[in-house]
């Protein structure tokens, strides 16, 4: 839905827009924390779209509400009060996966990193004098051709 909410005639349909709003976008972080939570995280770029899409919208619409300084139905205030405290807990248990996440990710790439250089010889290579010696000075790599 993409009503702009300063073009509605009626507050109580911007207050209703409003908590549309709350509730898709509760359900929207609802599922992309269980997509986090169950490893489908290639999954999640449309669903994060979405959210960006949303929370402009959410935005705007508190924005119109504010400057409207609407009197409220006390359902539908009870309501938009619910939706808000789901969209913030939804929010808390989305970042808390967005972080546990991301950690997880970086410590399967140290993992890996530290896996692959435990496996790697280092490199030493003969000297005139045939001393071994570390790589650490300038060296270049070349090709010499003997057919000439």
């Amino acid at each position: 839905m993409t009503t702009s909410f300063s073009t509605l005639s009626r507050p109580l349909d911007a207050a209703t827009n409003l908590l549309d709003l709350l509730i898709r976008l509760g359900d929207l972080m609802v599922s992309e924390t269980a997509m986090l939570s169950s490893g489908q995280v290639r999954d999640i770029a449309p669903l994060q779209q979405e959210k960006l899409r949303l929370t402009a919208l959410y935005q705007r619409a508190v924005k119109d509400i504010e400057a409207g300084s609407i009197k409220l139905p006390p359902a539908l205030r009870a309501q938009i009060v619910a939706a808000s405290g789901r969209l913030a807990q939804s929010a808390a248990e989305n970042e808390l996966a967005l972080r546990i996440g991301r950690a997880s990710t970086k410590r399967l790439l140290d993992m890996a990193i530290q896996s692959i250089k435990s496996r790697v010889q280092p490199l030493h290579r003969y000297t005139a004098k045939r001393v071994t010696r570390s790589p650490g000075g300038t060296s270049m790599a070349f090709a010499l051709d003997r057919r000439m």
